[in-house]
C-alpha cells in the first residue's frame, strides 16, 4: 500500500501553492484557520504549523492576534525563468483548461439552480470588473464568484475541484505577467462580460450550458494560443516535464485501515467474497496490504461493527447476511454518516461528469471492443455499469480529467455494500437494461445517445440509493441532495 501524505504535508503544500499561483495576493490576510479546519478536515493544530512552516519561508508575515498576511514574493520571480517553467508543462497545462472546459459547465449549471447571485459575496465586485473590461487581476472577482456558486450547493466536492483548478490553471501568470494574453483575450471581453451577465440573469439551464460551454472552451483555445506563441517566440524552448496533476478527495482521511474496509466493501458487494465464504487470515491480508496486523484486525472490526461480517474463534472471519439492526445503530455514528453523504455527493458529482467524459471517449472505441463489451453483458448478476465505466476511463485521455474520474469512483467503492439492500435486483436488471441500450446506441454510431444514456444510469442510481438511505437509514441529510438535470 503507497505511503501516506501526512495531513500537515498535503496541507502545507495547497496553501503554499495557492500563494505562489497568485490565488492570495501579496498584503491580503489567509482565511482564517477554522476556514481551513473545513476545508481540509484537520485540526487548529495543523494548521498552526503550517502557518509557522509558511512564515519560515518568508511567504507570511504573522502578527499576535491577527491573521497571518501574505508577502510579496514578486521580486524574488525572473519572467524568463517564468516563461521556461510555464513552456516545460505546456502540455500539461493546455490539457488542465481542456478538461476544466469540459466539466466546469455542468458544475456552474447545476449549482446556479435556484440560487440568488446578487446575494453571493463577491457577486458585485464580479459584476463591477465584467462591466470595466479586461484589467489585470480583474479575473479574481470572478474567479471567486465562481467558488462561491459551487460552494453554497452544499457538495464540498465541486468547490473542491474548483478550487484545485485554480492550483493548476496558472491564471495568474497569463492574465498578469503575459502581455500577449492580455492583448488576445481583451479582444473578446466584451461578449465574455454579456454572457457571464446574460448567465446569471438566465433560467433555462441547457442555454446556460452551451453559454458557458463555449465560453470555456474559448479560454482554454486562447490559453493554448498563447502557449504556441510563447513557444515559437523563445530561443531554446524547453522540453516538456510533464505536470503533475492531483486531486484527491480523501487527503487527510484515507488511513490505510478505511482503505482496506472499503476494498473489502467492493468485493463483498460484487460477489468477489460472497456469503458463507472465509476471509483470507489475517496474516495474509496483512502481507497482501502491506500492513501490520493491528491495522487489518480494526479494519475487520469495523466490518463486524457494520454487520458484513463475523468473526469465529479459531476459525477465522467469514462474510454473512447483513444485518441490518447493526446499520441503522451506525446512524448514530457521524463518522458513518459523514462516509454515507460523501458518497451521494460522488454520486452526484459523477451524474454532472460522466456525460462530457462518456461523448468525449466515444470517438476512441474499437469496433471489436465494442463487440467484446456486447459479448461480456451476458450475465444477469454482473454491474454492466462498473464495466462500461472502466472503458470510458480507458478512452480518456485528459489526464487531470482521468484523475477526477478515477477518484469519483474510488469514492463510490464505499457504496458497494448497498448493494445488498432488498429491492437490489430489481435496480441492478433496470441499470443492465439501460447501460445495453446506451451501448447499442455508441455501437450505431450516436455519441450523443450514448454519454446521455451513461448519465442516466448514474441518475437513478443517485434516486434510488439517496432514497435508500434516507428511508432505510434515517440519513435524513440525504434528503437535501439534488438530482442533477439533463443538459
Amino acid at each position: 500500500m503507497k505511503p501516506q501524505e501526512t495531513k500537515f504535508t498535503f496541507v502545507y503544500n495547497e496553501i503554499k501553492q495557492s500563494i505562489l499561483e497568485g490565488q492570495i495576493l501579496p498584503g491580503n490576510a489567509l482565511p482564517s484557520s477554522r476556514m481551513y479546519c473545513d476545508q481540509f478536515h484537520v485540526s487548529r493544530y495543523t494548521i498552526n504549523r503550517v502557518f509557522d512552516a509558511l512564515r519560515e519561508e518568508g511567504l507570511i508575515d504573522i502578527q499576535p492576534r491577527l491573521a497571518p498576511v501574505v508577502v510579496s514574493t514578486k521580486d524574488t520571480c525572473d519572467s524568463t525563468n517564468t516563461v521556461f517553467e510555464i513552456l516545460k508543462q505546456k502540455d500539461g497545462i493546455l490539457q488542465v483548461y481542456q478538461t476544466f472546459a469540459l466539466i466546469l459547465p455542468p458544475l456552474l449549471v447545476f449549482a446556479l439552480r435556484g440560487v440568488d447571485v446578487e446575494l453571493m459575496p463577491h457577486y458585485k465586485q464580479a459584476m463591477k470588473v465584467l462591466r470595466s473590461g479586461h484589467t489585470p487581476g480583474g479575473w479574481r472577482p470572478p474567479s471567486k464568484l465562481g467558488y462561491d456558486l459551487l460552494r453554497i450547493g452544499g457538495n464540498p466536492l465541486l468547490s473542491e475541484l474548483y478550487s484545485t483548478f485554480g492550483l493548476y490553471n496558472k491564471l495568474t501568470f497569463f492574465a498578469e505577467d503575459c502581455p500577449y494574453f492580455f492583448e488576445h483575450v481583451s479582444q473578446g471581453s466584451a461578449s465574455a462580460t454579456n454572457t457571464i451577465i446574460d448567465l446569471l440573469k438566465g433560467d433555462d439551464p441547457l442555454t446556460m450550458y452551451h453559454q458557458l460551454s463555449n465560453m470555456y472552451q474559448k479560454l482554454a483555445d486562447s490559453i493554448e494560443d498563447t502557449l504556441n506563441y510563447l513557444s515559437d517566440t523563445t530561443p531554446k524552448c524547453p522540453e516538456q516535464t510533464g505536470l503533475k496533476f492531483s486531486w484527491n478527495p480523501m487527503r487527510g482521511r484515507d488511513y490505510h485501515y478505511s482503505k482496506i474496509i472499503d476494498d473489502m466493501n467492493l468485493k463483498i458487494g460484487l460477489g468477489e467474497y460472497s456469503v458463507g465464504m472465509f476471509l483470507p487470515h489475517e496474516k495474509q491480508l496483512a502481507s497482501q496490504y502491506e500492513v501490520s496486523l493491528s491495522t487489518v484486525r480494526k479494519a475487520l472490526a469495523e466490518l463486524e461493527q457494520r454487520g458484513f461480517v463475523k468473526k469465529l474463534n479459531g476459525k477465522g472471519t467469514i462474510v454473512i447476511e447483513p444485518d441490518h439492526t447493526k446499520l441503522h445503530r451506525l446512524a448514530l455514528n457521524s463518522g458513518y454518516v459523514e462516509k454515507a453523504l460523501r458518497y451521494i455527493h460522488a454520486l452526484q458529482l459523477m451524474v454532472l461528469i460522466i456525460r462530457p467524459a462518456a461523448f468525449a471517449a466515444a470517438p476512441h472505441f474499437a469496433r471489436a471492443e465494442l463487440e467484446g463489451l456486447a459479448d461480456r453483458f451476458t450475465s444477469s448478476d454482473s454491474i454492466y455499469l462498473a464495466d462500461i465505466f472502466e472503458a470510458i476511463l480507458r478512452h480518456t485521455t485528459l489526464e487531470p480529467f482521468y484523475i477526477i474520474l478515477s477518484e469519483t469512483g474510488r469514492l463510490l467503492e464505499w457504496g458497494h455494500h448497498f448493494a445488498y439492500y432488498p429491492s437490489r435486483r430489481h435496480t441492478l436488471f433496470r441499470l443492465n437494461k439501460q447501460v445495453i441500450l446506451a451501448l447499442q446506441q455508441l455501437i450505431e454510431g450516436d455519441a450523443g445517445s450514448f454519454a446521455d444514456g451513461i448519465a442516466d444510469c448514474y441518475r437513478y442510481y443517485l434516486v434510488r440509493m439517496r432514497k435508500h438511505i434516507l428511508e432505510k437509514y434515517k440519513f435524513y441529510n440525504a434528503a437535501h441532495i439534488r438530482i442533477p438535470e439533463k443538459y
